[in-house]
């Protein structure tokens, strides 16, 4: 009589992936040689779970899709979690470490080491921890004086732009048929949050008017992106993504973490929209002091003047693209969180509305 086949192994479950990594245990010193750690910190946003164990950082890609990303196979969050590490290393070569697997053994999950891809039934995105004190927005918040800081990263995000890649597939992106089909994408996709988040008046009269600042903006928008001007940028720039490290040496000293990984139409753009996801969060943050300090001097860094008419439609740009992500948290992330990311939400679409009808910051 013939041996019975073992059935195969159930592919977990993503709950039983978060529980499993939430776990010290998960984290072997086998692995990365940091022995268990106390107990873990989980983050969650509305695409990725971060498991913070001891002095390392480890980001599962959750396994959804949505209009602008897709992370529903295994295969596609293996191939973003490539992307995620190959992108981000140009503006944080410390922080990002490595892909690894979760792998199962003796019935539990736990992250894997070299080896052992063969096993994996997830993957994770490892990095450093960094110290949340250090990043941008906390720095703020603890009333340091931060503009020096922002005049350095003028200067790195001048220099990462000139040395990122170009060329036409990059600047197809930001052609203005691109940067109006984007502009309108926003807004079909958070028509749920009408008279939720936004009033419909808000909604209809912020619509129109960019649609106005766009055909006022046209030529400049074609003029650049014909000439060469877009590059692959980050996509993300925001207070939460940049660190100052003032005890290591530069260029260590400043990282820029979690850039778009997921669609090159986010991440390729006039780097103007680029710095502009910045202006619009020192914005959000009530210091347009340091907005206006950090446009003027990622404009003088870049040598780039011709780019100014730009940043208010950008800036109003990149605070409904935050707008409508706070919408889908308010919808589907953890329901204590919903009605901070509503607030959230409300506040960004009024500030892209605010931006938009003084056309300055």
């Amino acid at each position: 009589m013939p041996a019975a086949v073992a059935p195969p192994l159930r592919e977990p479950t993503f709950a039983e992936v978060v529980r499993a990594l939430s776990d010290p245990g998960a984290y072997p010193r086998s692995a990365h040689r940091t022995g268990p750690a106390g107990p873990v910190e989980v983050r969650e946003t509305h695409i990725s779970v971060v498991f913070l164990a001891g002095g390392h950082a480890y980001k599962v890609k959750k396994p959804v899709r949505f209009p602008f990303v897709d992370y529903s196979t295994p295969a596609s969050r293996r191939f973003f979690c490539g992307e995620e590490l190959r992108l981000n290393r140009r503006l944080a070569p410390r922080v990002y470490r490595g892909v690894v697997p979760v792998v199962r053994e003796d019935g539990r999950l736990r992250v894997g080491g070299p080896g052992e891809e063969a096993r994996a039934v997830e993957w994770a995105v490892w990095m450093e921890r960094l110290p949340d004190e250090a990043a941008l927005g906390a720095r703020m918040a603890a009333g340091e004086d931060v503009g020096p800081a922002l005049d350095r990263l003028a200067a790195l995000l001048a220099s990462f732009h000139a040395s990122a890649a170009g060329g036409p597939e990059v600047a197809r992106h930001a052609r203005l048929g691109e940067v109006v089909r984007n502009w309108r994408a926003n807004f079909e996709e958070s028509l749920s949050d009408v008279d939720v988040a936004v009033s419909a008046a808000t909604f209809l009269r912020l619509r129109e008017l960019g649609e106005e600042r766009l055909r006022n903006l046209a030529s400049l928008v074609e003029r650049r992106a014909a000439s060469g001007v877009p590059r692959d940028g980050h996509g993300d720039l925001r207070l939460e993504h940049v660190y100052l490290l003032p005890d290591r040496a530069p260029p260590d000293s400043l990282a820029v973490l979690d850039c778009v990984e997921f669609d090159a139409r986010f991440r390729c753009a006039d780097p103007v929209s680029d710095a502009s996801f910045l202006v619009m969060d020192l914005a959000a943050a009530g210091r347009r002091d340091l907005a206006r300090r950090f446009a003027d001097a990622a404009l003088s860094a870049a040598r780039d003047p011709e780019g100014r008419p730009l940043v208010p439609f950008y800036a109003a740009s990149r605070a409904v693209v935050r707008a409508k992500v706070e919408g889908i948290r308010a919808r589907t992330g953890p329901e204590a969180a919903r009605s901070a990311a509503r607030d959230a939400s409300r506040a960004r679409w009024l500030l892209a509305l605010e931006l938009l009808e003084a056309g300055e910051i």
